[in-house]
């Protein structure tokens, strides 16, 4: 059984509609390649980076590379890229827990974080090795009409 005709030009006018549509991605993921060649370039990865190490990450220089290629990217200072961060909220944890110290205060400036968030900072119910317990002082404010 063949397509009809009828569904043959329907599927040749939906592309050429999607057309500009698919010329737009397609610029997205050209300036994005470029971007990240060129900041592999700057930052001289080279083969020796894609090494086996011992695994005990001690001056790892795949992981370093890993990092400062990151970091060139996306325009940041630094950047820590492990695989060992299983979600986001163990991620904003470490982060967290890596510039704030005891007496700082964390302020949520859209409400109440969402549940495992609330966890790891300690302040909806104790939690052994939260951010309270650490020290840290939390406070948040209620978004007004949907807006920070």
């Amino acid at each position: 059984m063949a397509f009809s005709e009828k569904l043959i030009e329907l599927k040749k006018q939906v592309l050429a509609e999607s057309q500009p549509m698919f010329a737009r991605i397609d610029s997205i993921a050209e300036t994005n390649t470029l971007k990240v060649l060129d900041a592999m370039r700057e930052c001289q990865v080279g083969e020796s980076h894609f090494n086996t190490t011992s695994g005990y990450a001690y001056s790892d220089v795949g992981r370093m590379k890993a990092d400062e290629l990151f970091a060139k990217v996306f325009g940041a200072e630094r950047a820590l890229v492990r695989t060992q961060f299983v979600s986001g909220t163990h991620t904003l944890a470490t982060v967290l827990f890596g510039i704030l110290r005891p007496g700082d205060k964390l302020l949520s400036i859209t409400g109440a974080p969402y549940d495992t968030m609330q966890t790891v900072i300690g302040y909806a119910s104790e939690s052994k090795g939260s951010l309270k317990e650490f020290g840290i002082k939390y406070d948040e404010l209620d978004m007004v009409d949907g807006k920070v």
